[in-house]
């Protein structure tokens, strides 16, 4: 099976194209995939675990490319500290932080193989309190502001009705996955 992109060449160059839009895609594909795996014979079910383990791959790259696009939008002192993940220097403007946030909240198509819907949503109403909180720096307030974006745009594009292939009870369940289970209450 062969995994296909809306998205043609001339698209993906087009200054005005949004990367997440892409990661998005991937995320309604890995979600169909996901809801086929369940009807499925052994045969078909192996395919698809290749594709879908493909599609999060592709989505892993996209990420960094996604990234990469909004980074090059910040200015150099903003676009360091966003790198480093320091503090910023100076105060920044709204444009700025929008950039910033935006460069943050690239979704994770990956975080689709251990949570589900109502799990990210959770997930990011957690990450959205969290970065109310006044010891943080702008920087980290932002950050965790653009990943409450990503989290809820997955949310968005699956649905709040998603749930994942059941996880493997001899592999350790992703970060988020342990702070869904526990502090969420799921």
């Amino acid at each position: 099976m062969m995994i296909y992109s809306p998205f043609d060449k001339a698209a993906v160059t087009n200054k005005d194209f949004d990367p997440h839009q892409l990661l998005l895609f991937q995320a309604r594909q890995f979600a169909s995939y996901v809801a086929r795996y369940r009807d499925c014979d052994c045969e078909i079910q192996e395919r698809l675990h290749e594709d879908m383990a493909h599609l999060i791959d592709l989505s892993n790259r996209g990420i960094e490319a996604a990234k990469r696009s909004h980074e090059c939008r910040l200015a150099f002192d903003i676009r360091d500290s966003v790198l480093r993940r320091w503090p910023f220097e100076r105060q920044i403007t709204s444009v700025e932080a929008e950039l910033v946030r935006r460069y943050y909240s690239a979704p994770c198509v990956s975080h689709l193989v251990a949570l589900s819907g109502a799990e990210l949503s959770g997930l990011a109403d957690l990450l959205e309190g969290w970065s109310q909180d006044e010891r943080l720096d702008c920087r980290s307030m932002i950050e965790l502001l653009g990943w409450s974006d990503g989290l809820r745009s997955l949310v968005d594009t699956v649905g709040l009705s998603y749930t994942p292939l059941p996880w493997p009870d001899d592999v350790k369940p992703p970060l988020f996955k342990l702070i869904a289970t526990k502090m969420l209450g799921f």
